[in-house]
């Protein structure tokens, strides 16, 4: 009788992925990703038939874990511009603490590894923090540049803020708001 898959390993084979495709993209030796999980290549196999199976389920788990962040409860009564800066902050506080899945997440994006299936079933998952987003976009940018404001503005200039604060984190406050104002008057219609 098979013994059961651990969900330590498990963890550790997604969490070693993360490190190394962060450093080398795709292109991550399993046999390093295994070694940094502690485990034996053919453990990484056991738990993951492909190398893109395991590369799937890291973008799928690493996207889920930035949805639930921006999902959190934020001040409803607020002005629409409160309401996307308590997002803003999320995304912010997201990348600072998740360094390593940040830049696993950029490689991954940009991976013809990454199936269509699974950038469907993420994009699904996202569509209710799309939807807060765009609801909080409604009055303030124009309805046919809403979806590159967020697909590619916010996320882009996110990003930079997190490099920023990170590089200078006695600054934060003052980085993420000149970020956010960037953003806020820059989708302005």
């Amino acid at each position: 009788m098979a013994r059961p898959l651990s969900e330590e390993k498990r963890q550790a084979l997604l969490d070693g992925a993360a490190e190394f495709v962060a450093r080398f993209g795709t292109a991550a030796p399993t046999a390093k990703i295994a070694k940094a999980a502690g485990v034996s290549e053919g453990t990484l196999f056991t738990y993951f038939p492909t190398k893109d199976d395991l590369l799937n389920q890291l973008f799928i788990e690493i996207e889920t874990d930035l949805t639930k962040t921006m999902l959190a409860p934020y001040p409803a009564g607020a002005s629409a511009k409160d309401r996307l800066f308590a997002v803003w902050n999320r995304l912010i506080d997201w990348g600072l603490a998740h360094a390593t899945a940040r830049r696993a997440l950029r490689q991954l994006k940009v991976s013809d590894r990454v199936t269509a299936e699974s950038r469907s079933r993420c994009h699904a998952m996202q569509r209710e923090a799309r939807t807060m987003v765009e609801a909080c976009l409604a009055d303030h940018a124009a309805p046919d540049r809403i979806a590159f404001y967020i697909d590619t503005i916010l996320f882009d200039l996110a990003d930079i803020s997190i490099n920023a604060v990170a590089a200078r984190p006695q600054e934060s406050d003052a980085i993420r708001q000149a970020g956010f104002d960037l953003f806020w008057k820059g989708s302005a219609a």
